[in-house]
């Protein structure tokens, strides 16, 4: 009767027991339906912030280049299973090659990092557009790409207006060498009519028609000089560069012996570093650089100009060529824009110029791969420098 009693006991024991896991179990299938109908709204959100991008989204499998997932902005009708992003967005059999349109996928593939490139891709009713590709790299627990994040930004328009843009820009370039040219020559002819007038005649006329003379040459050098200057600022934005090794000394040289005049009238020191090296770049470029800034310090330092110093330092990138003067110098403030086309600060007042000087050094330094910067002297004085890429 006590085994029979015991056994009852354990009995009871056991279902109860076995009613506690029950419930447990219950709680637990209830716990799994509340998760999966939060998954089921995270789901829904998804779709609807998908749906809500009024441009194609799809992200891909990075070992096939399928579409896993894509909104009803990338495509239209049923998104069928096992298609590809080439042939859904460019019609293609084959991913995109990397001459002309560079394969996204690819890219992230090898850097790892996010992509931008361009591409014609075409739109739901078939139609080609100019898009801005976005990839975005998802990696698995493994550290390799498993996926990628595509998006395909429309910019047709923005594309049109750049090819407007650029055409308009070639039509300016063609007014402004007609302009120039157009200018040029008759300034040139009244400058030499007015030059035999002064010489044959200087002493019938008056001491006003003499000052009417000299007036009209001035004017008229001004008028040739400015569409000289106009040519050669077009020209160092479009002429490609020659680039060779050029011997720093010899370009100083023709600079020196160009303004040798001016620097004996007015006693004007001058002063370069022994052992300049040779530089690959454009032999144009760098005298013109150097004559304009030179041309710029005698212009503009003022009366009390005393020496025009040349410097010269290389850093891990850049040659670093300088151009300073003991002049008058220029304020902080009129520093931010004096690179800029027919930009001249206060110190320019009454001296002739086009303002067109600096800004074709600022040009010709970019196209090095380099810039150029103004530093005001402490007291007086001006420092230029102009960077050149030393990977020419």
């Amino acid at each position: 009767m006590q085994d029979e009693h015991k056994t009852k006991e354990q009995l009871i024991r056991e279902l109860r027991e076995l009613r506690g896991r029950l419930r447990k179990l219950e709680m637990s299938e209830a716990e799994c339906k509340h998760m999966e109908g939060q998954i089921l709204k995270q789901t829904d959100f998804l779709k609807s912030v998908l749906e809500s991008l009024p441009y194609p989204f799809y992200v891909i499998d990075a070992s096939d280049y399928t579409v896993k997932l894509a909104n009803s902005a990338a495509y239209a009708g049923h998104l069928s299973d096992g298609v590809t992003c080439h042939a859904l967005t460019h019609h293609r059999d084959k991913p995109c090659s990397p001459e002309g349109h560079p394969c996204p996928l690819q890219i992230v593939r090898e850097t790892k990092k996010p992509v931008i490139v361009e591409h014609i891709h075409y739109d739901k009713a078939g139609n080609p557009k100019h898009v801005e590709v976005h990839g975005y790299p998802v990696f698995g627990a493994d550290g390799n790409l498993s996926q990628m994040i595509e998006s395909s930004i429309d910019i047709t328009e923005r594309k049109q207006a750049e090819e407007t843009l650029k055409k308009h820009s070639e039509q300016m370039k063609l007014f402004a060498y007609s302009v120039a040219h157009d200018l040029r020559n008759p300034a040139i002819g009244i400058y030499g009519l007015t030059k035999r007038l002064h010489e044959q005649y200087r002493d019938v006329v008056d001491e006003k028609a003499r000052d009417y003379c000299d007036k009209i040459l001035d004017a008229a050098e001004q008028i040739a000089a400015l569409a000289g200057k106009i040519n050669v600022y077009i020209s160092s934005k479009e002429i490609p560069l020659n680039i060779e090794s050029v011997k720093l000394t010899e370009i100083l040289q023709i600079v020196r012996d160009e303004f040798s005049a001016q620097l004996d009238i007015r006693q004007i020191g001058w002063s370069q570093p022994e052992g300049i090296p040779e530089i690959n770049a454009d032999r144009l470029s760098i005298l013109r650089i150097l004559r304009n800034l030179v041309d710029n310090a005698l212009k503009y330092a003022g009366g009390g100009l005393g020496e025009i110093r040349i410097g010269y330092e290389r850093s891990d990138q850049f040659h670093i060529i300088s151009v300073s003067d003991d002049g008058v110098g220029i304020k902080g403030e009129d520093t931010d824009n004096i690179f800029e086309v027919f930009q001249r600060n206060k110190t320019s007042r009454g001296v002739e110029g086009t303002g067109l000087g600096l800004a074709i050094v600022k040009e010709s330094a970019e196209l090095h791969g380099g810039e150029v910067w103004v530093e005001p002297g402490r007291e007086k004085g001006v420092t230029f420098y102009v960077s050149i890429s030393s990977d020419l």
